[in-house]
């Protein structure tokens, strides 16, 4: 869960590995981009307005999704902990 945490926020090295491609394959070895990496390539060049608001959706989505996960690996280690507890 930690694992998965971390390559969520991971960027410049998961666009080095997956392509860094702007467009949605249906293969999953087909060259991609991750939210993370879209933000790093595309927030120096947004003008305000729509560009500038997506990224800014996309930050507010990234930032979700990583929430979500910690809070699912917070919620398991919690359990592990009272599993641990009442056997012994």
């Amino acid at each position: 869960m930690l694992g998965l945490g971390r390559a969520l926020g991971e960027t410049m090295a998961v666009t080095f590995v997956i392509g860094n491609a702007h467009k949605i394959s249906a293969s999953l070895f087909a060259p991609g981009n991750s939210i993370a990496s879209t933000l790093a390539n595309e927030f120096g060049e947004a003008e305000p307005g729509l560009h500038y608001a997506s990224l800014f959706s996309l930050g507010l989505a990234l930032f979700a999704i990583t929430f979500v996960v910690l809070a699912i690996a917070k919620v398991m280690l919690a359990r592990m902990e009272a599993r641990q507890g009442k056997k012994t």
